[in-house]
């Protein structure tokens, strides 16, 4: 029996910046790969809880056969083309369980007696989020099951300092925010993802403070936070510095701050005046 052709891998266009991770799955012999996790396999866990969907991209290795690996992309049908045995269904099924299904097919088939195969997804689109923004690992991540905001989050590393929330958009919808001190709380504070979901953590606010401070430099802007805060977050005027008429660049106009307990804004430049007397 002739062999098939081989399915050829489909270029992936994934946005500037994003990672994408692998994850293997081994029929029969329990052999991985070396290095560190990637976002994806940080967040797949073990590889056999992803269920396989179309347009995943994949890698099939048939040890000790020439050709191998194998680079193939499922389907729209949901199946994939290989040598020898033809069409197999692969869409719903574990990346254990499509190499179990392919072992035993080769079996059955009197094409091999004991083969070893391993199955590693190297591109997941089927059933994956996407997260950008402030945060430590940015990428696509896939999901396996119902996985909440927070799992996703917490995969990537967690946000950058300072950054609290969290945009989620899902279709044409518009985007829904969620502060990431809710999503501890659970329930409707962290919502459980779908397919296609993209996350995107704005970076911090920031306001400057200089002049007569005890620690002039840029912060962070907390939930609310008023210039009278702002001002302890430099340390207080230092033994020559007053907070009367403290001087305000706000989008390039200067003012006097008349009022401490007014809230701060993003970008926003305190200078702390030296006491006359």
């Amino acid at each position: 029996m002739g062999k098939g052709k081989w399915a050829r891998r489909s270029a992936a266009a994934l946005a500037a910046g994003m990672l994408a991770g692998t994850s293997g799955a081994q029929a029969q012999a329990p052999m991985q790969g070396g290095g560190g996790p990637t976002p994806a396999e940080a967040m797949a866990g073990a590889a056999g809880d992803y269920r396989l969907g179309p347009d995943d991209q994949l890698e099939v290795t048939i040890y000790g056969q020439p050709d191998m690996p194998l680079r193939l992309r499922i389907k729209q049908d949901g199946s994939v083309s290989l040598p020898l045995m033809g069409s197999v269904t692969a869409a719903g099924e574990t990346p254990v369980g499509l190499a179990e299904k392919i072992r035993a097919g080769l079996v059955q088939g009197g094409y091999l007696r004991d083969p070893r195969v391993n199955v590693e997804v190297t591109s997941y689109v089927s059933r994956s989020v996407t997260l950008l923004g402030a945060v430590v690992r940015p990428g696509i991540y896939p999901l396996q099951g119902a996985q909440p905001l927070s799992r996703v989050l917490a995969t990537a590393g967690g946000q950058r300092e300072g950054s609290e929330t969290v945009l989620l958009r899902r279709g044409d919808a518009a985007p829904q925010r969620f502060p990431i001190e809710a999503l501890a709380r659970g329930g409707a504070g962290d919502p459980v993802l779908q397919p296609g979901d993209l996350l995107f953590v704005p970076a911090a606010e920031h306001f400057y403070i200089y002049g007569q401070v005890r620690a002039p430099g840029s912060f962070p802007i907390r939930g609310g936070m008023t210039f009278r805060q702002a001002l302890s977050q430099g340390g207080g005027p230092n033994d020559a510095g007053t907070q009367n008429r403290i001087r305000l660049t706000r989008r390039g106009q200067q003012s006097e701050i008349a009022d401490l307990d007014a809230p701060i804004e993003d970008g926003d430049v305190m200078f702390v005046r030296e006491r006359l007397f």
